[in-house]
This record gives structure tokens, sequence and C-alpha cells, in this order.
């Protein structure tokens, strides 16, 4: 895997829908994410917001198969290699900024002719249900020993004709290592729902003294 950072200039960095956009321009010639279900490797890229001021460029860390390359509407800033070995039993410090949702029956469907599915996703806005739903997506891969929950304000964007609303938070804490390949799978290909938004890039850290 390739972890590397960059910056989306400004006004495009005040547009949280445009980020994704231009993080693909570092990727020429890759395919639409091909993943279908948690089984297949991810094979496009992960990323977390880490700065964005107004009127400033917009610092993205970015998780990727392939390495970038330099383009335009973007600065590459870096780029290293990385090899996660976790090992059973480590403690290791963690990040991730996450859209922790559940599914709910949808009683409006039958007004949505074109809705394929009879459920839609709604926030878990409570912290000890965000806690939960975080070791869930852990469960067999490492066991939470402390974790602090920082919200964020909503994001609001438009696809089409459609509006919508994440709602996000930032989990960070430390984790024992259950699994060591489940928690790679977790890293490789990330966690929970809203990735297009730099939600589900998990990141973890060896602890001094551990």
């Amino acid at each position: 895997m390739n972890l590397s950072r960059a910056e989306i200039p400004w006004p495009a960095a005040g547009n949280p829908y445009e980020h994704h956009r231009r993080i693909w321009r570092l990727f020429p010639g890759e395919p639409s994410e091909l993943r279908h279900g948690r089984e297949a490797e991810r094979t496009g890229f992960l990323f977390r917001l880490e700065e964005n001021r107004p009127g400033c460029p917009g610092r993205v860390l970015i998780q990727s198969v392939r390495s970038p390359q330099p383009a335009d509407g973007i600065t590459l800033i870096a780029t290293r290699t990385i090899n996660p070995q976790p090992t059973g039993g480590q403690r290791l410090a963690f990040l991730l900024t996450a859209n922790p949702i559940k599914n709910i029956k949808d009683e409006q469907i039958a007004q949505k002719p074109a809705k394929r599915r009879d459920t839609c996703r709604v926030p878990l806005i409570r912290e000890q249900e965000q806690q939960d739903w975080l070791a869930r997506k852990l469960a067999g891969a490492a066991e939470i020993e402390a974790v602090s929950v920082l919200p964020h304000q909503p994001i609001f964007f438009r696809r089409g004709n459609r509006a919508g609303k994440l709602v996000t938070v930032t989990f960070e804490g430390v984790l024992r290592v259950d699994d060591p390949l489940a928690l790679v799978d977790r890293l490789r290909n990330g966690i929970g729902p809203a990735k297009a938004f730099g939600c589900g890039l998990l990141l973890v850290r060896r602890m001094t003294g551990t």
C-alpha cells in the first residue's frame, strides 16, 4: 500500500463532493472502484481530510494500492510505501473519521418507485451508539481499550437533484489486536460508508512502551 499527502486548491477544497474527484486525477487510467462485498480487495483509494480552512488549500491523506502520479488540480506532496504487520495482542493507537449509521425500514418506499431497496440509512447520534457501531465494525479484528469521539459539523452535498447530509465523527483511542490478518483487512478496505467523502480510513501506530 501507499500513503500520500496532497493539497487540493481553494475553492475546490471548499466543496466536499470535489475532494474525491480531484484525488482520482492522481491515478490516471484507474477504473472506478470494482470492489463488491467485504471479501474483495479495494482497488481504488481511501482518504481523510486533515486540514481544510476557508480560503486555504485542503490537505488530504491518501491510502492507495497504486502509487499516485502528479496531476493538474491537486498538488502531490509526498508518498511512501507502507506494509502494516500487526501482531496478536499488540496495543495500537488508532484514528478514524467515520460515518456511523444504521439501516431502518423506509416507510415511504411506496412513494419512491425508482428506489430498489426498502431500507434507508440514518445517522447514529448518541456517542454510545457510535462507539458500539465501531466495536461491531472491528469485531474479530481488534478490541477497543479506550476511545474518544469528536463530532463534526454535518456535511451537506447535492448529487443531481438529490440533496444529502452526512453526520461524521472522528474516533481516537487505543485498540488491542485480536486477529492481525482481519485488522489488515480493515486497514486496506476501510470501515463504514461515505468513503467518497473522506470517511473510513483507519490509521494505526505503535505505542511507545508497549
